[in-house]
């Protein structure tokens, strides 16, 4: 009987099932997933950055193919798909003809903005090399700080003080000293062919007498400067224009007295031709080329006395 039910309990054990183990590798089947989306992007990122429309062609039918027919292709078309309604991923109305054309579009837009830079750049070689001839003509007269420059977008300012040198006080009859300043910067941008703004301005104090108001003051003094780059010196009447502006455009305060020096003003203003310089890029001259020292700041030069009357 005892070797009956041994026999029998070694007959359970032997037919015990053991318990499950827990799988702890589950992780790999997720990473592996993620792996193999991460690879299908970055093929779709490498197709699609080359220009060829029989690949993207390929690529659509592959994705509408494995990943639920129309349904996906939507995506990419830009059809019927998960996002009813809107543009898809890719233009569906990008076919062979307008994708040419766009990238030829494309292309002649940045050739034509890399030009205009290079235009640009030479245009200010050609007003920074008469900047410095204009200040070297003054110099050897005793008379460079009588003007101050500024390059701006729109071209070269030459600023001329009016005080005790261009005019007198409510005045735009050209002084002998003022006459001499035009004619130094009249011989350097007479050479240019671009096109040139005369502009006067005043500081904000009230005038009478032969001038109603200081928007007539500055109006004659720019046109009396424009008379004598024409009559003086043969510019041609085409490339010249003349505003007055009063005190609408001061460059330092009028509650000083040295502000107001400095906003009564008359500036010739060379305007930036880009199209000048693309000619002279493509016939090969050089235009004049110079190191150019930052201009100082709205002001007069030494020697000469701030007056306080309207001008």
């Amino acid at each position: 009987m005892a070797t009956a039910a041994a026999k029998t309990r070694r007959r359970s054990k032997l037919h015990e099932e053991h318990e499950e183990h827990v799988n702890h590798e589950r992780w790999l089947i997720t990473y592996a997933d993620m792996i193999t989306l991460l690879m299908v992007l970055f093929i779709v990122l490498y197709s699609i950055s080359q220009v060829d429309l029989a690949k993207f062609r390929r690529l659509k039918e592959g994705v509408a193919g494995g990943f639920g027919g129309p349904a996906a292709a939507g995506a990419l078309s830009g059809g019927a798909g998960p996002l009813q309604g809107g543009g898809g991923v890719f233009d569906s109305g990008l076919h062979g003809t307008q994708a040419v054309t766009s990238a030829q579009a494309a292309q002649a837009a940045l050739a034509d903005a890399q030009a205009r830079a290079a235009g640009a750049r030479r245009q200010r070689s050609v007003l920074q090399g008469a900047q410095q001839e204009i200040q070297r003509s003054l110099d050897q007269e005793g008379l460079g700080d009588t003007v101050r420059f500024r390059l701006e977008p729109r071209g070269l300012v030459v600023t001329i003080v009016s005080d005790k040198v261009l005019f007198n006080p409510g005045e735009a009859d050209l002084q002998p000293e003022g006459r001499e300043v035009v004619d130094k910067v009249a011989a350097a941008i007479g050479r240019l062919p671009n096109k040139l703004s005369v502009e006067g301005h005043t500081d904000n104090t009230p005038i009478s007498g032969r001038y109603p108001s200081n928007w007539e003051l500055s109006t004659a003094r720019a046109t009396t400067v424009l008379r004598e780059l024409i009559e003086g010196h043969g510019l041609s009447p085409a490339r010249l224009q003349a505003a007055g502006y009063a005190d609408e455009r001061p460059v330092a305060t009028n509650d000083t007295a040295d502000g107001r020096a400095a906003n009564r003003r008359v500036e010739l203003v060379v305007l930036a031709d880009v199209a000048a310089a693309l000619n002279d890029i493509a016939s090969g001259s050089d235009p004049p080329v110079g190191e150019v020292n930052p201009a100082p700041g709205p002001g007069i030069g030494p020697g000469t006395t701030p007056t306080t009357e309207g001008a």
